[in-house]
C-alpha cells in the first residue's frame, strides 16, 4: 500500500464527477479520500431520513435526534403531493432494520450522476424502476427548495475537515493498519457527503480487494456534530476501520467457539469504537475523550462490561504489550461475558 506522505492533500470532487474514474481533462486525484457532494445521493438520504423521523410507535434514526431537515410547509400544494408520494415509497420500503442493505444497494448507483434535470439515475438491479421513479419525481422539488442549502452545507463541511485530514490522515492510516493487520485500499477512499445518514450519521461499505462490488465507500453526515471537528476525525477513521476489521471479527468468533463462551452481539463493532477513540486520544492528546465513552453518546457507561473488558484485555495490545491473538483470547475468556 502506498504511503500517504505523497498523497496527503484532500480532493474535493465537484458534484457529478465520477467517483471511480477520472475525467480525461483532469489529473487523477492523489489523496487519502475523495470527497463527493452528489445531488442524487443527497436527495436519497434526505428522503430516507424524512421517512424515518420518529412518530408514535416508531423509533426513527438516532442521528440528529430525529429532527426534520426539510421544511415541507414551504411547498406548494402540487409540490407537497410530489414530495409526499416519494416519501410514501421510502416509508413503505425502508425501516431502521434494513437501512444497511439499502446503502449497499443504492449508493453506488447514485454517485457521479449529474443533478436533475441534466442527468437522472438509471434503473438497475439494485435501484429498481419504482425506486428510481420516486427519486426523479422528488428531484424538481428538492432542487427548487432544499438542494442549494444542502450543497452549501456539504461543501462547507468538506472545507472544514480538509485541514484536519491533512494533519492526521497518514498517522491514523498507519496506526490502524498496524492494529488490525489488514490493508487499506491503495487508491483514495470515496467519501460521499450528505446532510443526513440515518440511522447513525455514517456508513461504510467495502472490503478487500476493494474492487467491483467490494469497492470502498464511506457516507457521512455534514450536519451531525458527531462527524465534525476532532470528533469527526475519530469518527471518519472509525468508518475507515470497518474496512479492515474482518480479521478481528473472525478471530473473536473463533476464540469464543474455542473457549465455549458467548460474546456480546457485534463485539467487533465495540472494538472499533474503543480502538478509534483511543488511537484518536493518542494522536489528539490526553484531554480528548473517546466518542463512545462520553455520556452524551450513550454507548459505553463507566460500568459497562464491554468497556471494562476492552480496557483490561485490548488496551495492552494497543499499547504494544501483547499480541492480537492473546488480546482476543483474553476478551473471549473474560468472566464478565460468562455471567
Amino acid at each position: 500500500m502506498r504511503s500517504l506522505a505523497s498523497v496527503i492533500a484532500v480532493a474535493l470532487i465537484a458534484c457529478g464527477a465520477p467517483p471511480r474514474a477520472s475525467s480525461p481533462s483532469r489529473e487523477p486525484p492523489a489523496a487519502p479520500f475523495r470527497f463527493h457532494v452528489d445531488f442524487w445521493a443527497n436527495l436519497n438520504q434526505v428522503l430516507l431520513h424524512e421517512a424515518l423521523v420518529p412518530r408514535p410507535g416508531f423509533a426513527g434514526p438516532k442521528s440528529l435526534g430525529g429532527q426534520h431537515v426539510v421544511r415541507a410547509d414551504a411547498l406548494s400544494a402540487e409540490e407537497t403531493a410530489r414530495w409526499q408520494a416519494s416519501l410514501a415509497y421510502y416509508d413503505a420500503h425502508f425501516t431502521t432494520r434494513n437501512l444497511f442493505d439499502h446503502f449497499i444497494e443504492s449508493m453506488p448507483a447514485l454517485l457521479g450522476v449529474g443533478p436533475w434535470p441534466s442527468q437522472r439515475p438509471a434503473a438497475t438491479s439494485a435501484l429498481d424502476e419504482e425506486w428510481r421513479r420516486s427519486l426523479v419525481d422528488a428531484a424538481p422539488v428538492y432542487q427548487a427548495h432544499f438542494w442549494t442549502d444542502d450543497e452549501r452545507t456539504d461543501r462547507a463541511y468538506v472545507e472544514r475537515m480538509q485541514p484536519l485530514v491533512l494533519a492526521h490522515a497518514e498517522w491514523f492510516e498507519k496506526r490502524l493498519v498496524a492494529v488490525y493487520g489488514m490493508p487499506l485500499p491503495a487508491t483514495p477512499i470515496d467519501v460521499e457527503i450528505t446532510p443526513v445518514v440515518p440511522p447513525y450519521g455514517g456508513f461504510t461499505q467495502g472490503e478487500p480487494p476493494y474492487d467491483g462490488p467490494n469497492a470502498a465507500l464511506i457516507t457521512l453526515s455534514s450536519r451531525d456534530p458527531s462527524y465534525a471537528g476532532d470528533t469527526g476525525v475519530e469518527m471518519l477513521f472509525h468508518e475507515v476501520s470497518h474496512l479492515i476489521v474482518g480479521r478481528v471479527e473472525k478471530a473473536l468468533d473463533e476464540a469464543a467457539k474455542r473457549q465455549g463462551t458467548k460474546l456480546p452481539p457485534r463485539l467487533w463493532h465495540d472494538v472499533i469504537f474503543y480502538t478509534a477513540g483511543h488511537v484518536a486520544q493518542e494522536r489528539l492528546g490526553a484531554a480528548y475523550i473517546p466518542f463512545a465513552e462520553r455520556p452524551s453518546a450513550r454507548l459505553f457507561s463507566a460500568d459497562d462490561p464491554r468497556l471494562i473488558v476492552l480496557r483490561r484485555a485490548w488496551q495492552p495490545y494497543l499499547d504494544g504489550h501483547t499480541t492480537m491473538e492473546s488480546a482476543i483470547d483474553a476478551i473471549a475468556a473474560a468472566p464478565e461475558f460468562s455471567r
